[in-house]
C-alpha cells in the first residue's frame, strides 16, 4: 500500500485512502509527511463525528509514521478533514459509504509496516477494534482478520487436542519461544469465527530446542481445522494451526489418570471447570478424588526442620492454609503456598502461630511443635482445589515439597475444620480478624447460597390471617414436641388467634416429623405448617425461613426445647407489642425444670480478652426470686423466645445469618431493633420452662469452644459501641448488682 503521494495547487498534501473493513465498517489510511513534526497528534473533522471511532499510528519500514482510523460510514458520502494538533487541514477526503470502498489488501498494507508494528495491527484487530464494534459474525471483517495472521506468519506452528475438557471446551498443546513472556489474551479464529477465551495457560518449566510446551483451553464447538489461535503477550504475538481435530486422549479422565505429574496442568483445569455450569465442580471433585496427588510431609525430626500442612481450603476470597513446623536449627526459613504458576507466596505475611504437637513416630508420642493458620487472599478463585501446594523454603534457597491429603469441598464439612484449625484457647483476636474470620464468612456466604425450602405441608391453616405466627425451628430433637404442642393447643386465646410454623432443619428426619405433627393435629386440631429445609443451615437461617411463611402481624420466635408452664404467656406478651408502640420485642421468663431462673433477659458482660459475652439475669435462682418479678427494659431477651412486631422483624432483616451454627443472633437482633429506636422488654408474668440447648449438642457441626469463641468476637466487633454504650449508661448497674449478689451469671451452655 505504497502512498500515492502528491500536493495539490493549494500546497495539501494528498495521501489520504479508505478500505472496507467489514460490511459497515471502514478505515481511513493517512501517512504523516515528513513536513510535519513529529510526534503529531492528528484529528478528522467531520460534521458527524462517528461513534465509535478508533484511531492507532503505527511505524513504517522508513522510520516514518501511519495513521488509521476505524469507523461506520454514513451511508452518503462525507467530506473530512485530517487536521493537526495545531488546527490546521492537512489533507481533504470524501468518505464513502462502506459498500462502495475497496476491501482492504492487508498484505500490501504489510508490505510498508515495520515489524513491530505488524503485530501492532494484528493485536488492535483482535483487541481494541473488534471490542469497539462489537463485531459478531462479520464474514468480511473475519477474512480480514484471517490475510493479517497469515501475512504475519505464512505457516504457523502446530497446535493439537489433548483432549476434550466439556463440551465445546478442549485442552490444546502446542510450543511457544519463552521470550513471548506472559500471555494475556488469546483468541481462537473458527471458520466463521472470532472467539476470546478466558485467559489460563500453563508453560512448561524446561524449555527444549529454544521453546517451551504451552497448554490452555479453547472454547469452540469443534476445533478442527481451519482453526488458528493467537496467543497474545505484552512482547510479542504467536499463531498456531490446529494440525488435526482429534484428540490425543478419548477423555479428560483418561489424560488425568495417566498424568499424575502434571500438577500445575491439573490446577488450571480444576479452577477452568469451576467455571462451567454445576457438573463442571463436581467432575473437578470427582477427578481429584479418584486421583489425588501423593501427600508430602516432612517427619519430625530433633535434628532438621519438618513440618504439615493438614488444612488448606481454597475457597472463594482466599486460601486458608494451618498445620505445624519444627525448626530446631537456622536452616529453617518459612512455609509457601505454590501458585498454579509456580510463583511461591510465603504464609507468614498473615499468620498466626501457637504451640502445639504432632504425633511422633508411634500412635502414643507426641513431640511439641508449632502450630500455625494462614490466610493467602487470591484474585481469582481457585475452584474446587482439593490439595493445594506448598513447599518448606530452607535458609539454603532450597525447598522441599508439603501437600496435604485431599480436603473437604462441601461449606460445612470445611467449616468443622476451620472451627478445629487452633485450640480453644488461641482462638483470639489475632487468629480471627485477619485469617479464620475471613474464611468463615467465606464458608457462611457458600453455604447459605444452597439453602432453600424444600417442601411445606399445611395442617388445616384457615383462610384468614390470624393476629400471631410462632415460628419453631426443630433440629433433630423432637422430645419436647408433644409437650410443646400440648401446652399451646389447651391455650384458648393461643388456640383461637396463632398458627404454628415448624422449620424442619434436618431433613433427614422429614417422614418422622410428619407423622408425629400429623398424629398431634388429629389429636389437638391446632392449624400449622411444617416448613422443610433442603438441609442443615442452622438456627438463623430456619428462623428467617420459616418468618416468609408467617401471616400474623405478631411474630413467635420459640425453641422446640420451650414448654408453657400454663395457658396465657402469649396473651401477655401479645398486649405489651399491640399496646405499646415503643416496645420493639419482649421476652418472658423462662425456669429451668427444677424451677429455677434461666432467663429474666439478656445484658452484656467481658470477658478477660476484652469480649462481649451474653449473660441472662438472676440465672440460677429460684423461680420466685423477687428482682426477676418485675417487668422492665432490657438489653436484650433470648431467641428462645422472642416475640416482635412481624413488620419489625422484617424491617431489620430478621435474624444475622452469618454466626456459625447457632449462638448470638438473639443478641445481635435485639441490638438491632434497639437502633431503630425501640425497646426490649422483659415480662415475667408470661412463664415457660426451657430445656436449655438440647437440640445444638447433637449438632456434629458445633465445636463449642471456637465456634461460641468466634460468635462472641463477631458480635463484639459488630456492636462494640452500641454495647459499650449500652451497658455503661441504662443497665451498668443492674448487671453489677446482680454479680455483687453472688449469682454466677454463666455463658450460655453450648454443649
Amino acid at each position: 500500500m505504497t502512498s500515492d503521494e502528491s500536493i495539490d495547487a493549494a500546497g495539501v498534501f494528498r495521501n489520504a485512502k479508505t478500505f472496507r473493513l467489514g460490511l459497515d465498517l471502514a478505515v481511513l489510511i493517512w501517512d504523516i509527511p515528513p513536513s510535519l513534526p513529529a510526534p503529531t497528534k492528528c484529528t478528522l473533522s467531520m460534521d458527524r463525528s462517528p461513534v465509535p471511532l478508533v484511531s492507532m499510528m503505527l511505524a513504517l519500514a522508513n522510520g516514518r509514521q501511519r495513521m488509521f482510523w476505524a469507523m461506520r460510514p454514513e451511508q452518503q458520502p462525507v467530506n473530512v478533514g485530517i487536521c493537526t494538533e495545531h488546527g490546521s487541514v492537512a489533507e481533504a477526503i470524501v468518505m464513502q459509504p462502506a459498500r462502495m470502498l475497496a476491501p482492504l489488501d492487508v498484505e500490501t498494507l504489510f508490505a510498508d509496516l515495520a515489524p513491530g508494528a505488524r503485530i501492532k495491527f494484528v493485536n488492535n484487530l483482535l483487541t481494541v477494534w473488534r471490542s469497539a464494534f462489537r463485531i459478531t459474525g462479520d464474514h468480511l471483517f473475519h477474512m480480514v482478520v484471517e490475510d493479517a495472521l497469515h501475512a504475519l506468519v505464512p505457516e504457523p506452528q502446530a497446535a493439537s487436542i489433548v483432549c476434550q475438557i466439556a463440551q465445546g471446551r478442549h485442552l490444546i498443546e502446542t510450543v511457544i519461544n519463552p521470550d513471548l513472556g506472559e500471555i494475556t489474551a488469546i483468541y481462537a479464529i473458527g471458520a466463521a469465527s472470532i472467539t476470546r477465551m478466558a485467559v489460563g495457560s500453563v508453560l512448561g518449566r524446561n524449555a527444549k530446542n529454544g521453546l517451551q510446551s504451552c497448554h490452555f483451553i479453547a472454547e469452540a464447538p469443534s476445533p478442527s481445522p481451519p482453526f488458528l489461535i493467537v496467543l497474545i503477550s505484552k512482547n510479542g504475538v504467536a499463531i498456531r494451526q490446529l494440525a488435526d481435530g482429534k484428540p490425543r486422549h478419548p477423555s479428560l479422565e483418561r489424560w488425568w489418570a495417566k498424568n499424575p505429574d502434571a500438577v500445575e496442568l491439573r490446577e488450571m483445569i480444576v479452577r477452568r471447570l469451576a467455571t462451567l455450569p454445576e457438573s463442571g465442580a463436581a467432575t473437578a471433585i470427582d477427578l481429584q478424588v479418584r486421583a489425588p496427588l501423593a501427600a508430602s510431609r516432612i517427619a519430625k525430626s530433633s535434628m532438621h526442620p519438618s513440618g504439615e500442612v493438614d488444612l488448606a481450603l481454597a475457597l472463594d476470597d482466599g486460601l486458608l492454609a494451618g498445620g505445624w513446623f519444627h525448626a530446631p536449627s537456622s536452616a529453617f526459613a518459612g512455609i509457601d503456598y505454590v501458585k498454579e504458576d509456580g510463583t511461591a507466596v510465603p504464609l507468614d505475611g498473615n499468620s498466626y502461630e501457637f504451640p502445639a504437637w504432632a504425633q511422633g513416630k508411634d500412635e502414643k508420642s507426641k513431640t511439641d511443635v508449632t502450630g500455625f493458620v494462614a490466610w493467602v487472599p487470591l484474585t481469582e478463585p481457585l475452584g474446587p482445589l482439593l490439595q493445594p501446594r506448598f513447599q518448606m523454603r530452607l535458609a539454603s534457597g532450597a525447598v522441599r515439597p508439603l501437600i496435604p491429603n485431599p480436603q473437604p469441598f462441601e461449606p460445612a464439612a470445611q467449616r468443622n475444620h476451620v472451627l478445629r484449625a487452633v485450640p480453644p484457647q488461641h482462638a483470639v483476636d489475632g487468629a480471627f480478624r485477619t485469617i479464620l474470620a475471613p474464611a468463615l464468612q467465606d464458608m457462611e456466604r457458600r453455604l447459605g447460597r444452597t439453602i432453600e425450602v424444600a417442601c411445606t405441608k399445611d395442617y388445616s391453616l384457615p383462610r384468614n390471617a390470624p393476629l400471631v405466627s410462632i415460628v419453631v425451628p426443630l433440629y433433630k430433637v423432637l422430645d419436647f414436641l408433644r409437650f410443646q404442642l400440648s401446652g399451646m393447643a389447651t391455650d384458648p386465646w393461643l388456640a383461637a388467634n396463632a398458627e404454628v410454623i415448624y422449620v424442619l432443619d434436618s431433613p433427614e428426619i422429614q417422614d418422622e416429623t410428619e407423622h408425629l405433627l400429623g398424629g398431634l393435629h388429629l389429636l389437638h386440631g391446632l392449624p400449622m405448617k411444617l416448613v422443610v429445609m433442603n438441609r442443615n443451615g442452622g438456627y438463623a437461617r430456619a428462623c428467617n425461613a420459616g418468618a416468609r411463611f408467617a401471616r400474623g402481624d405478631i411474630l413467635v420466635m420459640l425453641n422446640s426445647d420451650v414448654v408453657p408452664s400454663a395457658p396465657g404467656w402469649l396473651q401477655v406478651l401479645s398486649r405489651e407489642l399491640l399496646e405499646n408502640g415503643k416496645v420493639g420485642a419482649v421476652g418472658p421468663k423462662l425456669i429451668f425444670e427444677d424451677g429455677s431462673l434461666q432467663h429474666a433477659g439478656l445484658y452484656f458482660g467481658r470477658d478477660q480478652r476484652g469480649i462481649w459475652l451474653n449473660h441472662h439475669f438472676h440465672k440460677g435462682m429460684p423461680g420466685d426470686y423477687a428482682p426477676a418479678q418485675h417487668a422492665r427494659e432490657v438489653p436484650g431477651v433470648t431467641g428462645a423466645c422472642l416475640v416482635a412486631r412481624r413488620e419489625t422483624y422484617e424491617h431489620v432483616g430478621g435474624f444475622t445469618e452469618d454466626y456459625v451454627i447457632g449462638d448470638y443472633e438473639d443478641s445481635d437482633l435485639c441490638l438491632k431493633i434497639r437502633r431503630l429506636g425501640l425497646q426490649i422488654v422483659y415480662e415475667p408474668a408470661a412463664c415457660l420452662y426451657h430445656f436449655e440447648r438440647r437440640s445444638i449438642r447433637r449438632s456434629q457441626d458445633y465445636m463449642r469452644g471456637v465456634a461460641s469463641q468466634y460468635n462472641s468476637w463477631l458480635h463484639t466487633q459488630r456492636w462494640e459501641d452500641d454495647i459499650s454504650e449500652l451497658m455503661a449508661t441504662q443497665f451498668g448497674r443492674d448487671s453489677d448488682q446482680s454479680a455483687a449478689m453472688g449469682v454466677r451469671m454463666r455463658e450460655r451452655d453450648a454443649a
